[in-house]
């Protein structure tokens, strides 16, 4: 017995051998028919980066923002919010409302470090029909009229903050990439900068009229009023008839309406109108042609009662607007 005890052991090491031979040909052959069902090759995820690979440059941080300090939790108030209104932005402002990029930066950073929420056109507009309303503090972004420097100054900063904002673009004015540039004109939005900030998440979109922002001859005297108040028919040698006034803001709101639908794939409710003029021929009319929310430029708070056609906001984008005025803002919204 004890002389067949090496040949058991020879026997044993030789099986054991073939054995792991025949493991690793299958797993061999397996892992050929898994690389041959693998349409692509297999993506890096973080664990691949080289982090701390010296030759790695790290980026450098943007100084065209401030860098978000951490915010301290705070109230302000609550079951209200304050509108912010925007235009044009740009390094040498031409008119008062027209403010610069460091400005309204300042004015992103004075929301985030005072805790205080931007929320998107959807939360506010289920405030105004239902009075409920989850966030403290909130805030709600607007810009008129559709400018370029919206994509260019502005949107990098609410990017950063994760702030959503709406634009009340002038539908006529919007041009694809060809011919959009005119003399003597603020260049508006692109289609494909819509798109790009539409398909963030963080931008919508309302009507600001199709062709009405422009101011027209509303008397026989040559006086000059907004093209949403009756104007003066030079042909006829008489100021528009009531009939006509209506006809005309009516197919102008619709045109509006469709030309944004056409753009962004669907109805747009929302209109900011021009200068902030309004009658009640001009809210009649805009809610017969399909807006069910219309915001004007009359300062105020937003309360849960805030009639839905007459929605109220702060005109924060002008020149001489910083940071302390901002803050003096919020602050008499506290003491209500």
């Amino acid at each position: 017995m004890f002389r067949r005890f090496p040949y058991l052991i020879v026997m044993t090491a030789v099986i054991t051998l073939v054995m792991v031979g025949l493991f690793l040909l299958t797993n061999t052959k397996m892992a050929k028919d898994v690389d041959n069902m693998q349409h692509f090759p297999p993506s890096p995820t973080s664990k691949d980066h080289r982090q701390n690979d010296s030759t790695i440059e790290a980026p450098l941080p943007s100084t065209d923002v401030p860098t978000p300090k951490p915010l301290q939790e705070q109230t302000w108030y609550r079951d209200q919010v304050v509108v912010l209104m925007y235009h044009h932005i740009a390094d040498n402002p031409q008119t008062r409302y027209v403010i610069r990029p460091e400005q309204f930066a300042s004015h992103m950073a004075f929301l985030h470090e005072n805790d205080l929420r931007p929320i998107s056109l959807g939360e506010f507009l289920r405030f105004v029909d239902t009075g409920v309303l989850l966030t403290k503090n909130a805030v709600l972004i607007t810009f008129d009229d559709g400018y370029e420097s919206y994509y260019k100054e502005a949107f990098p900063v609410l990017e950063k903050y994760g702030y959503p904002s709406v634009n009340f673009v002038i539908a006529g004015n919007l041009r694809d990439v060809q011919g959009r540039k005119r003399e003597n004109m603020i260049s508006p939005l692109s289609h494909s900068q819509i798109a790009e900030m539409t398909g963030s998440g963080l931008v919508e979109l309302g009507s600001h009229t199709y062709s009405l922002h422009a101011m027209e001859i509303a008397s026989e005297w040559g006086e000059l009023g907004p093209r949403t108040s009756p104007v003066y028919l030079e042909d006829l040698h008489r100021v528009e008839k009531e009939e006509e006034y209506r006809d005309r803001l009516f197919v102008d709101f619709k045109m509006s309406r469709a030309a944004l639908k056409d753009l962004i794939g669907h109805q747009v409710t929302s209109i900011s109108l021009p200068y902030g003029y309004f009658n009640d021929t001009v809210l009649e009319t805009a809610r017969q042609a399909g807006y069910r929310h219309i915001f004007t430029s009359l300062p105020g708070l937003v309360a849960e009662d805030v009639n839905p056609i007459e929605i109220p906001r702060y005109d924060v984008g002008l020149q001489d607007f910083d940071e302390n005025r901002l803050r003096q803002l919020f602050q008499s919204v506290r003491m209500k």
